[in-house]
């Protein structure tokens, strides 16, 4: 496409400015200045129109004379590719946007948010029934949670920005922490973030503390307060935030080591594993009473979670202790309920 819809968008007022709206003629004198061969001012006023239609900028008329700036959203990344943006962006878009259900894409994503809202007028500017089918594409895909669904507890949009700064530009942070043992904290602390990580939809900051091998967890919505300090610190080369999370586990809760972890299922209720394994080393037999399951796993509080998920519908045969730990529960739970 040609990019005169695009120059001519950059020269364009910003929606909500002070600079107001600018006529035809004033655009084709912006554009006069950045290109050396401008189309005539019927052609850019036809290209306005286009635009316009397109939702990408707005009209004002005043008399005969019409007067024109950018669209909400067209600023930035957006005014730079709302008039080529094709369809098919547009809708890659509006798919990202809708299936953005964890709370660190969602937050992220907010930086995009004009560039969403061009996307949006590009899909609602359809007009041959094939431009049609991309707008109503959307509403032919849907993703379901398997698990129950909880109401996670929000971050604070500002906070989390403080803390995406510092990250980036390695900068000390000073926070006021309020963990569930103790709400009505008022002490701040200065931290060395090193990394954001979502589990379960909770989400927590990573950091280190001058002095200390160990770095910490905090909950973001837990945190009242975060300010960005001047002080910047050297990011720990020993510290590599993919080897905290899935070889330390941290996230594992309370971990015990590795396990050789059998089960057996019954009613398909361990079905699911044939195609998901739980191992890299996971075996499977079926026999005439279930599906027995095997493999080496970390042992650990996540772990225990998982297996109570199943009820009646599974039993651990090994290790020992886990089935005599899990024994015990059960017998305390139906004792519960013999009440």
């Amino acid at each position: 496409m040609d990019t005169l819809d695009s120059k001519i968008i950059s020269v364009l007022p910003n929606a909500g400015g002070n600079a107001g709206f600018l006529s035809t003629p004033g655009v084709h004198k912006k554009l006069e200045v950045i290109e050396s061969d401008v189309p005539v001012i019927k052609t850019v006023q036809r290209r306005l129109e286009k635009l316009h239609l397109e939702g990408l900028v707005e009209m004002e008329k005043r008399g005969a004379a019409w007067f024109w700036r950018k669209g909400a959203g067209a600023g930035g990344m957006a005014g730079k590719s709302g008039s080529i943006m094709t369809r098919e962006e547009a809708l890659a878009l509006h798919v990202l946007r809708s299936f953005t259900s964890r709370q660190i894409p969602t937050l992220v994503a907010e930086a995009l948010s004009d560039l969403f809202k061009v996307a949006d007028k590009r899909l609602e500017a359809a007009v041959t029934e094939d431009e049609r089918r991309y707008s109503r594409w959307a509403d032919k895909v849907a993703v379901e949670h398997s698990g129950f669904a909880l109401r996670y507890p929000q971050i604070d949009p500002e906070i989390f920005g403080t803390i995406s700064q510092a990250l980036f530009h390695e900068r000390k942070l000073e926070i006021l922490y309020r963990p569930r043992s103790n709400v009505t904290n008022d002490k701040c602390k200065v931290i060395l973030p090193l990394g954001l990580v979502e589990v379960g939809g909770l989400v927590y900051l990573i950091g280190g503390t001058e002095g200390r091998s160990n770095p910490t967890m905090y909950r973001l919505d837990r945190l009242a307060s975060a300010n960005m300090m001047l002080e910047s610190f050297s990011y720990p080369r020993s510290f590599k935030l993919d080897d905290y999370v899935k070889q330390q586990r941290q996230f594992d809760f309370m971990v015990e080591g590795e396990v050789t972890l059998k089960l057996r299922f019954v009613n398909g209720a361990g079905d699911h594993l044939l195609e998901t394994p739980f191992a890299a080393d996971q075996e499977t037999r079926q026999t005439s009473t279930g599906l027995e399951v095997q493999g080496t796993v970390l042992l650990s509080q996540r772990l225990r979670w998982w297996l109570r998920s199943f009820g009646p519908y599974v039993e651990v045969m090994e290790p020992e202790k886990l089935r005599a730990e899990l024994a015990d529960e059960a017998h305390a739970l139906a004792a519960l309920y013999r009440r």
